[in-house]
């Protein structure tokens, strides 16, 4: 990667562009009962400080990025981290309010992954349409927003115009301009994610796909030589 994108990998914005986002979880802790994001309990599994195994009431397990998670309450004991469905009593008669609780059998929703290999350098690349428009992207965790070079601007229909390089930041290199610019769509296959933060960057030679895409996922993963995102 050239020093350009290794410039912009380390950046850390500090407009106001970038979504604020809830991280009620900041970590992974087994035992822990959550809400995922999409609205159903179960209880973390293993600890792990990027991917948090939940292990819902019918015994399937998903793996979640801590962030898309909510605590509903203090870790269980291990022998309580395993969920039982819960039997309704014949008798009818109500639980006691000190019985322990157990969780509704839910089932999470369909697991829609795309699997990326890296290149000949390491990297991991992709071609994702933006505003319509084919651009080739380079996934890069270290950087806080998408960036886009000025040809790839050009490309998704941000004209000169449009750009106000009134955005500065520090880096180790140096400091950079930017223009913070917000991108109608980010399209990868199956995949759409609509109004994302990005920057144009001057001197930028390779666009970036960065968190302000990635954190709107349902979880990525790069372990033995893959790339995996799912929504």
């Amino acid at each position: 990667m050239n020093r350009a994108v290794w410039v912009f990998a380390a950046l850390v914005f500090g407009s106001g562009i970038s979504p604020a986002v809830p991280q009620e979880l900041t970590r992974c802790v087994a035992g822990q009962r959550v809400i995922d994001k999409d609205g159903k309990t179960g209880v973390i599994v293993a600890d792990d400080s990027k991917l948090c195994q939940v292990k819902y009431a019918d015994g399937e397990i998903y793996n979640w990025i801590f962030w898309n998670l909510r605590p509903t309450a203090a870790p269980l004991r291990p022998e309580l981290a395993t969920p039982t469905p819960r039997v309704p009593d014949p008798t009818g008669a109500q639980p006691s309010a000190n019985a322990p609780q157990t969780l509704t059998v839910l089932r999470p929703s369909s697991n829609r992954t795309l699997v990326y290999h890296p290149d000949k350098r390491g990297h991991f690349s992709l071609t994702a349409t933006i505003n319509g428009a084919p651009i080739r992207l380079v996934v890069d965790t270290g950087a806080s927003l998408v960036a886009l070079t000025l040809d790839d601007a050009r490309a998704a229909g941000i004209g000169s115009s449009e750009l106000v390089f009134n955005q500065v930041t520090q880096t180790a290199n140096g400091r950079v301009r930017f223009a913070p610019v917000m991108l109608r769509d980010i399209r990868i296959e199956q995949l759409s994610v609509d109004n994302v933060p990005a920057a144009v960057i001057e001197n930028l030679d390779q666009s970036l796909l960065g968190m302000s895409f990635l954190r709107r996922l349902r979880s990525f993963e790069m372990r033995e030589g893959a790339l995996t995102i799912s929504w």
